[in-house]
């Protein structure tokens, strides 16, 4: 029994280009259920009234909202608060998905329902895929081995996924506004909800205008929407590879939980040592060293990617250590102290013994000097 498929298609004023992939959805030869939604980013003339698909938009649902600026995320959002399939089929509304596309990508959510495919999208008149992409699938095998750094290959223009797991993980950031962004930030979200990713080369749709990199001619202004991008991306995605360091964001990346300690000067030491990477330290009280530090408070902790909760005094002394290998496990030091990701959590991934050496961590099992751990004496 094939699952029951919403394809939602985010649409802006142009009704040529619907009318091709309307006609690509149709011909699919799916074994179950197939519905069209088709979600209106307030195009100048409503999909609805547009006189030339008239004829193509018989049996579709047809949901609409304000023009307010390029908001792609809200529109599939939309789409899919209206959706009653059991997966999600997202293909852009330029975007003409190739004879066995839906096929394809649905058995991925048969066997797993984690799922998040990414089809294989060949754009403009040569239908090539953009090198960056084409490297990423042979370096990770088609995302077979995927890891923390993977969202970056998952394109919302042709992205499946249960329904269930979409709502899960609360759908797109609909506070996206302007090109690109918001399916790399699903892409991070899902993987640390424990998504599978997956490229599945053959699922294939066809995009007749070039990639991005290829439809600017001035580097300026390419530069310019790629940075609004990436800032945007910063304040969301908390992995080194998302953000500069040294900067100070709402959500950190990792979070510390500390007890109270018994040596005299542990507390800040400790603390101190995590600070200096992309860190929020919970602590029992707020030591008066750290009185104006935003990073340090005494509430619970949030959704950092990262959870280090401290049983002794473990101070951070290898942070290139700690972050090649705090990675998407569940980590038990001798002692109870545990180093979890969001994604082995979302897993219940069992614990793995391991010491707080190989994590690039130090014990203080002594008083400590802090003139000597700040100056070095």
């Amino acid at each position: 029994m094939w699952p029951d498929v919403s394809v939602i298609i985010p649409y802006y004023d142009n009704p040529e280009g619907l009318r091709e992939v309307l006609a690509a959805v149709r011909a699919q030869d799916y074994q179950g259920r197939v519905e069209i939604i088709i979600a209106d980013d307030g195009s100048p003339t409503p999909a609805s009234q547009e006189p030339s698909l008239a004829d193509a938009l018989s049996n579709v649902v047809l949901v609409r909202q304000d023009d307010l600026g390029f908001r792609a995320a809200a529109a599939r959002n939309l789409g899919a608060a209206a959706a009653t399939g059991e997966v999600f089929a997202f293909i852009d509304g330029d975007t003409v998905p190739q004879p066995g596309y839906l096929t394809a990508a649905v058995a991925h959510v048969q066997r797993n329902r984690r799922a998040v495919i990414v089809g294989k999208r060949l754009t403009g008149p040569g239908l090539t895929e953009p090198r960056w992409l084409t490297d990423a699938w042979a370096a990770t095998g088609n995302m077979s081995r995927a890891d923390s750094t993977s969202w970056r290959y998952v394109i919302s223009a042709v992205l499946t996924c249960s329904a269930n797991f979409f709502r899960h993980i609360g759908g797109f950031d609909a506070d996206f506004v302007g090109y690109g962004g918001e399916d790399w930030e699903f892409g991070w979200r899902a993987w640390n909800a424990g998504a599978q990713l997956v490229h599945e080369p053959g699922a294939v749709a066809h995009h007749p205008e070039e990639d991005f990199g290829g439809r600017h001619r001035d580097v300026a202004e390419e530069t310019r929407v790629k940075n609004i991008e990436t800032l945007a991306l910063a304040r969301r995605i908390t992995h080194p590879i998302a953000r500069p360091a040294g900067v100070v964001f709402d959500m950190a990346d990792v979070a510390i939980v500390v007890p109270e300690f018994d040596q005299p000067g542990a507390a800040e030491a400790v603390i101190a040592s995590w600070l200096r990477i992309d860190a929020h330290v919970y602590a029992p009280e707020k030591s008066a060293l750290f009185a104006s530090d935003p990073r340090v408070s005494t509430g619970p902790p949030g959704a950092e990617r990262i959870r280090v909760t401290l049983t002794e005094a473990w101070a951070l002394a290898d942070a290139e250590m700690f972050y090649r290998r705090a990675t998407d496990r569940f980590f038990q030091l001798p002692d109870g102290t545990e180093v979890a990701t969001a994604r082995a959590l979302a897993l219940t991934s069992p614990r793995t013994r391991a010491s707080g050496a190989w994590l690039g961590l130090a014990f203080l099992d002594d008083p400590q000097r802090l003139e000597r751990v700040f100056a070095g004496w």
